[in-house]
């Protein structure tokens, strides 16, 4: 039964997968692999996420290359592995019958599904989480100490602190559960040997910490992500289980609701002891989130696919609490099938077939561009995808009204140099043809241009998710 679940995690992870156009972030993947490996490591010390994913992004891309569809692929098999890594934790701790259900909805949830499909680290920091808490578990289950599950352990929680910053959220949720347990069951000899693990992966994250202390600083001194509202949280519970946006607030008022109770519920029916490992999994990170952002923006729905996880399994646990077993069949079929449905639904209103983005924008000057003509673009957050897709051999520019120095760090400083920057357009072009690319997504506008340039065409092309807004392709000639 797994591996017909595994087969459809697939299937849904393939589906539409280079439909939507590679966007801002995943540019960030894509850019960072054609440098030479010393200066790759510099540009993403200049950003604000760890380098494991952009390593294995790298060696990957030697066999597959990096096309839009080999950059995803690795992560639809990292998709694929968090449900098998899911059912393997799912197994260790509760057993097949658990493991089973589990796994289907961890392979239909449209949320992960979501993630999967973005040439990012998120799938790897899903399967690392799942990994980790599946040798914490079989650690802690074993009469004896085990070195080979305490070292399985901090293996996969020093590759999860290199894999993305929320994940320290998900570890310091087991190491809660792990104080827990050993106090529960007073078993000082799994103590020290979880003390040993975690001092293992802190050796190993070592030589990284300066990064992250640079990286920290520049999140705090200044960042894009909007500020928590009161219907941030109930607006991720939703996501964590069905994905989607522009969900009702009667509707995120039931679903919290809901997940209170099962929480509640879980908490009192259920007898198994790694409950508290699912439940410390999911609020350690919200908690956390809330309360940084006290200070710093830091709450992002996205940041939350890890907590989803087990988020999902804690849904299943309040539905496997239930003492009719009929009723727990039915309740699961209803969750799978409301997630197969808001699956299909998200893709409908994404309108992908209406909404080509850069890939088709790219076209434009790709087909038309004479070589002795410039290429600029009006907004950094679409500069970088124009940059994969340029196949015109002309090197685009980025229109600037502050030099590099002076450019918040969230608008691509880590991989722009002053040599990408037009500061001046009124001295860029003398008797030359300019094609000018520049959005309405992400609160941009149309850039002024100087009155000698005489605008000869104009396209545009609507862009997914609707906050992309829409990309135009002006074609200018300099007098």
């Amino acid at each position: 039964m797994i591996y017909l679940i595994l087969i459809a995690s697939a299937l849904l992870r393939f589906y539409n997968n280079t439909a939507l156009a590679l966007w801002h972030d995943e540019a960030f993947s894509a850019l960072y692999i054609r440098y030479p490996w010393g200066e790759m490591m510099h540009r993403i010390g200049l950003d604000v996420h760890p380098p494991l994913y952009y390593w294995i992004l790298r060696i990957w891309s030697y066999g597959a290359g990096d096309s839009l569809l080999s950059l995803r692929l690795l992560s639809i098999i990292f998709g694929v592995l968090t449900v098998w890594a899911g059912y393997m934790f799912l197994k260790a701790a509760w057993g097949k019958k658990i493991a089973i259900p589990g796994a289907l909805l961890l392979a239909l949830n449209p949320f992960q599904i979501q993630y999967a499909l973005e040439a990012r680290m998120y799938t790897l920091g899903t399967f690392l989480a799942l990994w980790s808490s599946y040798f914490l578990v079989k650690a802690l289950e074993s009469e004896r100490i085990r070195k080979k599950y305490w070292a399985g352990y901090a293996l996969t929680v020093a590759a999860g602190l290199y894999t993305h910053y929320y994940l320290i959220f998900t570890v310091a949720a087991q190491g809660l559960f792990v104080l827990w347990y050993c106090i529960r069951y007073r078993d000082t000899k799994k103590i020290l040997a979880s003390l040993v693990s975690y001092l293992a992966a802190a050796i190993l994250y070592l030589p990284w910490i300066p990064v992250f202390l640079e990286q920290i600083a520049r999140v705090q001194t200044s960042y894009w992500i909007p500020p928590l509202t009161a219907w941030s949280v109930p607006g991720t519970l939703w996501k964590m289980v069905f994905g989607g946006t522009g969900i009702r607030n009667s509707i995120l008022v039931i679903a919290t609701a809901v997940s209170v109770l099962a929480l509640i519920y879980v908490i009192r029916r259920s007898t198994n002891v790694y409950k508290w490992l699912v439940i410390f999994s999911t609020a350690v990170p919200m908690a956390a989130a809330v309360l940084l952002s006290l200070r710093t923006n830091l709450y992002l729905d996205r940041y939350f696919v890890f907590a989803s996880l087990f988020f999902t399994m804690l849904l299943l646990l309040a539905i496997n609490s239930i003492p009719r077993r009929s009723l727990r069949f039915v309740l699961t079929i209803c969750i799978a099938a409301a997630m197969l449905f808001a699956f299909w639904k998200n893709w409908q209103e994404l309108n992908i077939k209406n909404k080509p983005g850069m890939t088709a924008a790219s076209r434009v000057p790709n087909l038309h561009a004479a070589p002795n003509d410039k290429i600029i673009v009006g907004s950094s957050f679409i500069y970088f995808t124009f940059k994969y897709y340029n196949e015109t051999g002309i090197p685009a520019q980025l229109i600037s009204d502050r030099p590099l120095k002076d450019i918040p760090h969230f608008s691509g400083t880590a991989i722009l140099t002053d040599k990408d920057l037009i500061l001046d357009l009124n001295k860029f072009a003398h008797g030359q043809a300019v094609w000018l690319l520049w959005t309405t997504g992400f609160g941009g506008s149309k850039p002024g241009v100087p009155k000698n340039w005489k605008q000869q065409s104009e396209a545009k092309f609507a862009d997914a998710p609707g906050f992309k807004g829409e990309i135009f392709v002006d074609k200018y000639t300099v007098n």
